[in-house]
């Protein structure tokens, strides 16, 4: 059970992947009547775009540091954890709806996460 220990900065990973795509949709829905190169240059200006890439930079350096310590095969699987949350994220911060196949596929990922835990 060696790769419990490092659980936790997984799953920090995932919650800093996961609020820079909430940042990048809210950036995104927050210029959503500008076209062309207008867009991109307001894009870079917005503060949720901002953020979400400075949590990409964070996000970055943990996952850097967590693949010199577990090997990928191991490592990219547990990656799921970001795919949990962002369901919880959209959820609850976008109101988003989650239909049940969704609900299902989350709970799929869950378990393999699960049992790549268990046998490491």
């Amino acid at each position: 059970m060696w790769l419990l220990k490092w659980i936790p900065l997984f799953v920090l990973a995932a919650v800093l992947e996961s609020v820079g795509q909430i940042s990048f949709k809210k950036g995104a829905i927050t210029h959503g009547g500008v076209t062309g190169a207008g867009y991109y240059l307001r894009l870079f200006k917005n503060g949720w775009v901002l953020l979400g890439l400075c949590s990409y930079g964070v996000e970055m350096v943990i996952w850097v540091f967590l693949l010199s310590n577990i090997p990928l095969s191991i490592a990219f699987p547990l990656s799921g954890f970001q795919q949990l949350i962002i369901i919880l994220f959209s959820v609850f911060v976008l109101k988003e709806k989650i239909n049940n196949t969704e609900w299902l596929g989350a709970g799929l990922i869950a378990l393999g996460i699960s049992i790549i835990v268990r046998t490491s």
